[in-house]
């Protein structure tokens, strides 16, 4: 019989197979501007900025439910400074609706409502003498969540501001 041949990757694969698994994850080090120390950050994977573990609170409810009303004049008031005799423009009109929304959200997020998400959406269309219905949908729970409906209306155009508040258990 002959002998066999011995495998030529015997003395390599050891070797290149630990190079291989430490290329596969990368560690970064990053400067501050302050000082010239090196922080080492871990992976390059994104991870989430919280760190504790939160515990059970066994609560089913809020305990200060959203109350529309708190936020209605705020919201309105809003409005009024950010159309006021704006005449429509798409492009500018969006980019008011979009900076009034934020504006709510920001607004609904300091008040005392504790876990509730907040969903602020402000419609504008041009006023020519139509009719314009909007609707929305959700799966809703009647005795947590709300809603508010904000409206505005001048002679170039109309926006139609929605703030909807979601409990989250």
């Amino acid at each position: 019989m002959s002998e066999r041949r011995g495998s030529i990757m015997k003395g390599i694969h050891k070797d290149s197979h630990t190079d291989r698994l430490r290329g596969s994850t990368m560690d970064i080090e990053m400067h501050d501007d302050d000082d010239s120390h090196p922080v080492k950050r871990g992976s390059s994977v994104w991870k989430s900025g919280f760190k504790g573990k939160l515990a059970n609170t066994y609560r089913l409810g809020p305990k200060q439910k959203f109350l529309p009303h708190l936020i209605q004049k705020k919201g309105e008031e809003l409005m009024n400074q950010a159309f006021g005799e704006l005449a429509y423009d798409h492009d500018n009109c969006r980019d008011v609706a979009d900076k009034v929304a934020a504006d709510i959200l920001a607004f609904c997020k300091e008040q005392v409502f504790d876990r509730y998400r907040y969903v602020a959406r402000v419609v504008v269309g041009d006023k020519k003498g139509q009719t314009v219905k909007i609707a929305s949908r959700t799966l809703w729970d009647d005795e947590k969540d709300n809603f508010l409906t904000l409206n505005f209306e001048n002679r170039h155009l109309f926006a139609v501001g929605m703030v909807f508040a979601i409990y989250f258990e």
